[in-house]
């Protein structure tokens, strides 16, 4: 994608905005390659494209304001709903759901049913979709390509799990059918969830999105009925802090943010 870059940088007028499209490349890598990096900006649309409304814009170190602009513009234009976020690992959203993923299958290293990991997480959120589910939908692999990127660039509590690697060196896909255990399910929710809102508060911790932004990208991207800050003050901020703080004792993270 660099190569691409630097030949469209010769072939291009000094003030045509080049985007890219991803989920986890970093946007100042690429406007590296071009003579005019301030033109380069990131624009990651959501799957499935055709019909997800969220794009985040995302400005690398030098990308300038005219081409944020013009591509905050465009995002609008097409009918989409833009979100801001940082060149950080993950952007926004990708940034807490993915290990929403991968703690699904860390529960299950940890002998909990796929049926009650599955019941438990769309519970937790109220969501239509558990993370299994998902994974069969949109593709096993990239969840583990996605938690790799993550685990490289931000540590080990984004380590993918050994269950999750065998799953797709396996080829297929994850049996989902099953009876749920109500109390495991219940487990895994306040797990899954705990997560999730753990990332989601590093993130907007460290300045790469806002609350608000958060919460439009769960909703508008994900499908969830209400973002990880909205879900946490229906779940309760004393229930879920100590869910998290429960988290971080089991992977050595720091507690909850203030």
């Amino acid at each position: 994608k660099r190569a691409v870059f630097e030949q469209l940088d010769t072939h291009c007028r000094a003030d045509t905005v080049l985007a890219t499209n991803t989920s986890s490349l970093s946007v100042a890598r690429l406007a590296d390659m071009v003579s005019h990096p301030e033109r380069v900006i990131g624009l990651h649309f959501f799957y499935h494209p055709a019909k997800n409304r969220l794009v985040e814009v995302v400005p690398g170190a030098k990308s300038g304001d005219t081409a944020l602009d013009k591509a905050w513009r465009f995002v609008e234009a097409i009918g989409k709903t833009p979100i801001h976020c940082l060149d950080h690992p993950g952007f926004i959203v990708n940034r807490f759901f993915v290990p929403w993923l991968n703690e699904s299958c860390r529960l299950l290293e940890e002998g909990m049913d796929i049926a009650s990991i599955e019941a438990g997480a769309k519970e937790g959120l109220g969501t239509a979709f558990g993370p299994f589910q998902l994974m069969n939908m949109t593709g096993i692999p990239i969840a583990l390509h996605a938690q790799g990127t993550l685990h490289r660039e931000l540590g080990e509590l984004y380590t993918p799990s050994e269950r999750l690697r065998a799953q797709v060196e396996s080829g297929e896909q994850w049996a989902i059918e099953g009876d749920v255990n109500a109390e495991v399910a219940e487990k895994a929710a306040r797990r899954m969830n705990a997560i999730a809102f753990h990332v989601a508060l590093t993130l907007v911790d460290e300045g790469v999105g806002t609350m608000e932004d958060t919460d439009i990208g769960a909703r508008v991207g994900l499908k969830w009925p209400t973002g990880p800050f909205e879900r946490t003050n229906k779940l309760g901020l004393a229930s879920v802090k100590r869910d998290i703080d429960d988290l971080g004792q089991r992977y050595g993270v720091p507690v909850s943010p203030a």
